[in-house]
């Protein structure tokens, strides 16, 4: 694709974050910047062309509470579909092709994604709150995210495989959407 086109599909995404594309970003050829839910958001891209793909972002600890306990650790959470899902997913671990993740309490968590994450409870509270599953299940659906990153204290990272310049517009809009009913379970709950 043409910078043309990279510029009007970022402008395009900024209209979708009600934000602006942001120039002076050196390492990166594409950051668009906006909110959603009344959270900074982002999408990020080294590269617009294939074989770089994309990040998006979203901060939901945009006011610092003093209120809140500093001693406590954060939760850091790391979520990524396995490839190898059923009955096979045995054999794959047996031959060390997969990990087995962490536990979370949930058997539908752990059965679909790998996890990994440095507050156990922390960890099962996220992942049985109302919703959560189905949102990041929802993700996976429409995204097929690589990678989702959970900080309690700084917000939502999600890695999408596909170059920016062929990212569907719907599809970058409902992750959007997605990620803002996640980033509100850590805003209110976390």
């Amino acid at each position: 694709m043409s910078s043309k086109e990279t510029d009007a599909r970022a402008a395009a995404i900024a209209q979708i974050i009600d934000g602006r594309r942001v120039e002076d970003n050196r390492p990166l050829e594409v950051c668009v910047k906006g909110s959603i839910l009344g959270f900074p958001a982002s999408i990020e891209a080294i590269n617009a062309n294939w074989p770089f793909g994309v990040t998006y972002n979203l901060d939901t600890k945009i006011v610092i509470d003093p209120s809140k306990q500093q001693g406590n650790v954060p939760l850091k959470m790391t979520i990524t579909p396995r490839s190898v899902k059923g009955i096979a997913s045995i054999f794959a671990r047996l031959f060390l092709f997969e990990a087995k993740g962490m536990p979370v309490g949930d058997k539908r968590f752990e059965s679909r994604y790998i996890i990994s994450y440095n507050n156990v409870r922390l960890a099962e509270r996220f992942g049985r709150y109302p919703g959560v599953f189905e949102n990041i299940v929802k993700l996976e659906q429409f995204c097929k995210f690589s990678e989702l990153h959970i900080l309690s204290d700084a917000g939502i990272s999600l890695n999408q495989p596909r170059a920016f310049n062929s990212l569907d517009l719907d599809i970058c809009r409902e992750t959007f959407r997605i990620m803002g009913e996640l980033g509100q379970v850590l805003f209110d709950a976390f």
